[in-house]
């Protein structure tokens, strides 16, 4: 996967084939083959190593939370308090060009963001308000790492803790069920 990234940062999405990455990593195409099948499956499979490697830091971000309502949620927060860096910035362009031309790599994105989007609502007291909060971290993370808008260190820490004091306002879902059984 290191390979399938050095080509396409020196060579773009359009430069990536199965013979630059053979001749990057010294292997023969018959392997990359073997192993891909096509650019198709090259970048889906460098998709969902990506997505390993974000939610195995999320994994971290997410047991400093264990136990807390909206952990999930507080968790995402956690991991926008450090802004993207232009190796992040590079990686997204890549794979977001690997969704437009290839559906496996779309689907691959659209299963990782509904993750999200499940386990906020099941998190959450008020999940119309907690899903609010998560388009807002998604918004916050999309245009750094798109390279649309870079947000100073100060005022990214202020828009991430203002999240986090909406968030702290609501009890989490075993809140909700104690609420609602009550009725």
């Amino acid at each position: 996967m290191d390979g399938v990234e050095s080509v396409a940062r020196r060579e773009g999405v359009s430069g990536l084939s199965i013979d630059a990455l053979a001749k990057e990593v010294g292997i023969s195409k018959s392997s990359v083959v073997y192993d891909c099948g096509s650019k198709a499956g090259l970048l889906a499979a460098f998709t969902r190593h990506k997505i390993g490697q974000y939610r195995e830091r999320f994994g971290d971000a997410l047991q400093a939370h264990a136990g807390q309502p909206n952990a999930w949620l507080r968790a995402m927060i956690d991991m926008g308090r450090e802004g993207p860096s232009d190796d992040d910035v590079a990686i997204t362009m890549l794979i977001s060009a690997s969704m437009g031309e290839h559906a496996e790599c779309r689907e691959l994105m659209r299963a990782s963001l509904a993750e999200d989007a499940r386990r906020v609502a099941a998190d959450a007291e008020d999940q119309g308000k907690m899903l609010q909060l998560l388009l807002a971290v998604h918004g916050l993370f999309f245009l750094e790492c798109f390279g649309l808008h870079r947000f100073d260190e100060i005022t990214r820490q202020e828009l991430l803790d203002g999240l986090m004091k909406s968030l702290e306002a609501d009890k989490g879902s075993s809140a909700a069920a104690t609420t609602h059984s009550n009725k």
